[in-house]
């Protein structure tokens, strides 16, 4: 592939993804959402956060404990962060209770776990 072809190419792929970033609702449910755009979402709502307490990407990253302010501009960007990192992003905003209840099993599936031992102990009588 000849350079100009090459460099033509990335210039349309960095347009495309600045357009998709900014049809991005950040308001809508994920459910409505890519994969894609719910990264977009979450890194758009840590930098409003960020924005909102006066610090620089740089600042930022430092209290995170990040390895570089690259990792957190890149994330700002893209969306995309190791998982480790976004949970060190996570805890510098505050929010690390948030995460939590993440994958936690629901209420029903804790009920239904409980009558299944209910049931095995009436059993072994």
């Amino acid at each position: 592939m000849s350079n100009a072809l090459l460099s033509k190419l990335k210039e349309y792929e960095k347009d495309a993804k600045h357009t998709k970033k900014q049809n991005v609702n950040i308001d809508a449910s994920f459910a409505t959402l890519t994969d894609e755009e719910i990264l977009l979402v979450l890194a758009h709502r840590a930098k409003k956060l960020r924005i909102e307490n006066n610090l620089k990407q740089k600042e930022f990253s430092n209290g995170a404990q990040l390895s570089s302010s690259t990792t957190y501009s890149n994330f700002e960007q893209t969306g995309k962060v190791s998982l480790i990192n976004f949970i060190k992003i996570v805890r510098n905003f505050g929010r690390l209770s948030e995460l939590e209840g993440l994958l936690k099993s629901t209420l029903s599936s804790q009920i239904d776990s409980f009558e299944k031992v209910k049931s095995v102990k009436k059993r072994i009588r």
